[in-house]
């Protein structure tokens, strides 16, 4: 695993050891940031079901304004940091250690609003529907946001729901992107 572009391009990450962490494919995470392209400097970036922390240390890399790691394994906590100081990242983050739904929950009442969600969680993981409900309506996203969900070729995402509904979807092997935004 690597930074593959912007200030921190070039740096290798811990990788996870007999842990049930499955790190973002290097080409599958080239591929989200080449969609997102511009729109992630400056912005706010939330890395949920974060594991090693790639996807956001990513973000920093290229520019964005802050991250929020989000992680219920200690593990998978430790690696976070850990990459964080091999990248010599001192600011610009928060990590939350807690399970998704009691993290993005606790964000909707502080008020707190993304520009970009990355969801990669296990890929045998059930509630896409419920996951997305509570980043759209809790105004966890804005009209502006994007949330993406990295997921197995086989899960049941949904199209759409009441505020929200899918723009994209990139395969890459097994692996699928699903973009999602507010609908029009």
């Amino acid at each position: 695993m690597r930074i593959i572009a912007g200030q921190f391009r070039g740096k290798r990450l811990k990788g996870p050891r007999g842990t049930g962490l499955r790190p973002t494919a290097d080409r599958l995470k080239e591929t989200l940031f080449n969609i997102l392209g511009p729109s992630i400097l400056d912005a706010s970036f939330v890395d949920a079901f974060a594991g090693t922390g790639s996807v956001g240390i990513e973000a920093l890399s290229r520019g964005a304004r802050g991250v929020l790691f989000i992680e219920s394994d200690p593990k998978g906590l430790r690696l976070i940091h850990e990459n964080l100081r091999l990248c010599d990242i001192t600011g610009g983050y928060r990590v939350m250690h807690q399970d998704v739904f009691t993290a993005l929950r606790l964000l909707g009442r502080e008020g707190f609003c993304a520009d970009s969600f990355f969801l990669d969680p296990p890929y045998q993981w059930g509630p896409y529907r419920d996951l997305l409900e509570i980043c759209f309506r809790t105004g966890l996203a804005s009209q502006d946001s994007r949330v993406v969900v990295e997921h197995h070729a086989k899960a049941d995402l949904p199209e759409c729901g009441e505020e929200y509904q899918r723009v994209r979807l990139v395969r890459q092997g097994d692996k699928r992107l699903s973009f999602y935004a507010f609908k029009p």
